[in-house]
């Protein structure tokens, strides 16, 4: 029997780049990117496992040896954008000038072709589905960008779940995976970890095995720095921001141990190409947001 292996993906930034204070005010915020990523570090090399990091390009510049011993360490290095700013607030144009700038600096320190990307806080959206031809024009070949978990911040409702290929643009978009409660949808990780039991924000990889199909599971750095400093801003990325940060690593230890994670690149290289269907553009005309 196959022992499918699901996808494990760090969106790389800082505590004050998660809460989506302005570029102008971060220079004058406590650093503390090591603390959580050094913690998450041990956990994934304890398990074994290599993971997408989707890096910003903020990140790359100020710290390039952080960056470069990730893919010396055969982690997969992807891009997060170049200053966390959400896809759907930049034009066509500011949007491919930050992407060719950040997969440049990555490529430049790691030495390897980048190509794979996630937006912050997964904004391609209805309002800009016109990135995804961006990036394919730039030389990626997967996103993962795309939520069917639909928050104030993100979501397309009703999009179409998993892995399969872009008809127009041929990327392979990869989305976050989704579980149900009481006819709601949530995902499998970062907040959701933290604030519901692992036995419901797991159901995703528990029954993706068991269809074969991998799922995706995502966290950031400063999840696993309870101590980072707590500010002021809006309520509701507050709530989920700091809540139950002192659980995350132990529950990664859990995770890790029972199911097998690998890299974006890695998980979508062991699937029969042919098995991955083609969905038009146009399937996104007909769902919500």
């Amino acid at each position: 029997m196959t022992i499918l292996i699901h996808a494990f993906t760090v969106d790389v930034e800082d505590w004050f780049q998660g809460i989506e204070l302005s570029p102008d005010e971060w220079d004058n915020k406590e650093d503390r990117l090591a603390r959580g990523l050094d913690v998450l570090l041990a956990l994934l090399e304890e398990a074994d496992v290599r993971a997408t990091f989707f890096v910003l390009g903020w990140i790359v510049k100020k710290y390039p040896h952080v960056v470069k011993q990730l893919a010396e360490a055969g982690h997969e290095i992807g891009s997060h954008g170049l200053n966390h700013e959400k896809v759907y607030c930049l034009s066509p144009e500011e949007f491919r000038r930050d992407e060719f700038e950040t997969k440049a600096c990555l490529e430049d320190v790691t030495g390897k072709a980048v190509v794979s990307y996630r937006a912050p806080f997964f904004s391609i959206t209805k309002k800009s589905l016109w990135a995804l031809d961006i990036l394919a024009a730039l030389g990626y070949h997967y996103d993962c960008s795309i939520s069917p978990v639909v928050t104030w911040r993100y979501g397309i409702a009703g999009a179409p779940e998993g892995i399969y290929r872009l008809e127009k643009s041929g990327l392979i978009e990869y989305t976050l995976s989704s579980w149900t409660l009481l006819g709601r949808q949530f995902a499998s990780g970062g907040a959701y970890f933290r604030i519901f039991p692992p036995y419901l924000t797991c159901r995703p990889f528990r029954a993706k095995t068991k269809g074969q199909h991998p799922a995706m599971f995502y966290v950031h750095p400063w999840e696993y720095d309870p101590d980072h400093p707590v500010v002021d801003f809006e309520w509701k990325a507050r709530l989920t921001h700091y809540y139950n940060l002192g659980a995350m690593a132990k529950r990664t230890k859990q995770l890790l141990a029972r199911f097998r994670f690998g890299s974006v690149q890695s998980v979508i290289a062991k699937m029969d190409q042919k098995l991955i269907p083609t969905v038009s553009e146009s399937v996104f005309d007909g769902c919500e947001r």
